[in-house]
């Protein structure tokens, strides 16, 4: 009997050692963020900008400068030629004489599992890299057959404020190029999370024989929805 009580124990413990471990699972694994929260993909999104640019051509004697107020709709989604997710980006200008948004042109943009581009008139730029990390590096005109400048990540999960608008979550991309006293051009583009770009500005410049001829340009986020 005794004998029959040991195996009924063990045979119990047995039984309650295998609920225990079926009981027992993995963590889920983490999700890691790779960033793409920073380049938005949604049908419907919009932004606004404030944007200010000016130039000067002292060998010409011209120079100006204009304010104004832009809308990026990201419109709709398709297969580019390389079967892609792509989407089709309608750029507006607001028209002070006629109190409304009028269509300027069109841009397109995907995103990968590894780079986001933009297509600018005409022109393919690789905007971003994922996953996005400080000191990550590539060259912005890789895809276009303009002269290459190598840009990096120089600030990552920052935040960042401008006209009323708060951002957790930012990163600045930068140029690396060897500016000097003939030569100049600084480029930089902020990006948010979950709105896309929020700043970019661009100010080159050429001096030669005491001339300089160059320009400045800069747009801001105003607002954004949905």
């Amino acid at each position: 009997m005794m004998r029959n009580d040991k195996y009924i124990r063990l045979g119990l413990f047995a039984t309650l050692c295998l609920a225990i471990l079926a009981g027992c699972k993995k963590d889920d694994p983490v999700a890691v963020d790779l960033g793409y929260g920073y380049f938005p993909t949604d049908v419907g999104r919009w932004i606004e900008y404030q944007v200010d640019s000016s130039w000067i051509d002292e060998e010409s004697n011209v120079s100006g400068l204009v304010s104004y107020r832009m809308r990026e709709v990201i419109d709709s989604a398709y297969l580019d030629p390389g079967g892609r997710q792509a989407q089709r980006i309608e750029r507006f200008v607001w028209d002070s004489l006629l109190g409304q948004w009028r269509i300027r042109d069109v841009w397109t943009q995907t995103r990968g599992n590894t780079a986001a581009e933009r297509t600018e008139e005409d022109r393919r730029f690789l905007k971003l890299t994922f996953p996005v990390k400080a000191g990550e590096e590539w060259n912005l005109n890789a895809y276009n057959s303009q002269e290459d400048l190598e840009v990096g990540f120089d600030e990552v999960h920052t935040t960042w404020s401008a006209n009323g608008l708060s951002f957790d979550s930012t990163a600045v991309v930068v140029s690396d190029y060897p500016n000097n006293q003939v030569d100049t051009l600084i480029y930089q583009e902020r990006y948010a999370k979950r709105i896309g770009l929020v700043e970019r500005s661009v100010d080159s410049s050429e001096t030669q024989n005491s001339m300089t001829r160059g320009f400045y340009f800069r747009q801001v986020i105003l607002a954004y929805g949905p």
